[in-house]
């Protein structure tokens, strides 16, 4: 008996991204965004999105600066020690994006009751918040029915799709995920279809050699495409760091629409084994990854 194969190429994201889509963006801060996918969404010019993520990064100040989104669910959007993101910005103070921030427990709660086919899941906050009032569309106070308690409920979050980039899956779609996983699970469980790039894909028997580290059973898996260092410029922890020399590259590109545009056409909408060669190909991926080995936990 065999398994069907849900391995896929970054060309095919089109069968299951379609315009106008609500898309959940896993990983978090500078660490674990699907890079990879996001270039191929604006390489496939797909728009219209409505981007869902808790701790976004340059994963969302690209689509944002290239054009791909129509709205933005966020508690986050941040370039941590490298500023403010240009792009995501921009489009907030000057050009009107619309937009929905509530607070990352929020998200990740209203992400929990999509996954678990709930209209609503109940939690102790943000009491004292105007986000209560001005967002009554995600939270509503509530009464606990046993005990009487003030509660906020957070309305359910069901993605069309969820994309995320983790450490390897075999050709099923079985995902083991090193480091931290974000809210990569609870996106995952929430959506209606699941794309997952890694770094590597394993054979079944590998994956059940550690089975503690699979996140992510195949049945909430549409899609697995093979990406090595599918999540650069960010981190993929434990395989690299994030490149710090890209990402100040990116924070001069992206500080004018020209320039960003200039960004966009050499490094992004080329193939993806373009863009990696771009960016120093292996000579750079060995840095990166030498620097993760050398890190030393204190």
């Amino acid at each position: 008996m065999t398994t069907e194969s849900k391995v896929g190429k970054l060309g095919d994201i089109k069968k299951i991204i379609k315009d106008g889509d609500k898309v959940a963006v896993g990983g978090s801060w500078l660490g674990g965004h699907p890079m990879a996918i996001i270039r191929e969404i604006i390489r496939s010019n797909i728009k219209n999105l409505t981007a869902i993520t808790v701790v976004g990064s340059i994963d969302i100040d690209l689509l944002v600066g290239a054009g791909c989104l129509s709205r933005l669910m966020f508690s986050f959007v941040s370039m941590e020690a490298f500023g403010l993101a240009p792009n995501f910005r921009r489009a907030i103070e000057k050009e009107g994006l619309p937009y929905d921030e509530i607070t990352g427990l929020a998200v990740i709660i209203g992400l929990e009751a999509g996954g678990r086919n709930m209209p609503f899941l109940p939690y102790r906050g943000p009491f004292g918040s105007d986000l209560v009032k001005y967002r009554p569309e995600f939270y509503k106070e509530i009464k606990c029915p046993f005990t009487g308690e003030a509660l906020i409920a957070a309305a359910a979050i069901v993605p069309d799709v969820a994309i995320i980039h983790a450490t390897r899956a075999d050709h099923t779609g079985n995902v083991q995920i090193e480091g931290t996983s974000g809210t990569d699970v609870e996106m995952m469980r929430a959506a209606k279809k699941r794309i997952v790039s890694v770094e590597e894909i394993v054979s079944p028997e590998e994956i059940r050699r550690n089975p503690y580290k699979t996140k992510i059973p195949k049945f909430q898996v549409d899609m697995v495409i093979e990406a090595p260092m599918g999540a650069h410029p960010c981190a993929c922890a434990p395989s690299y760091v994030f490149d710090p020399w890209h990402i100040m590259q990116y924070m001069q590109a992206a500080a004018s629409p020209e320039t960003f545009q200039q960004y966009l056409d050499h490094y992004v909408k080329k193939p993806e084994w373009e863009y990696l060669e771009a960016i120093g190909g292996i000579k750079q991926a060995s840095i990166l990854r030498r620097l993760a080995r050398e890190v030393k936990f204190l």
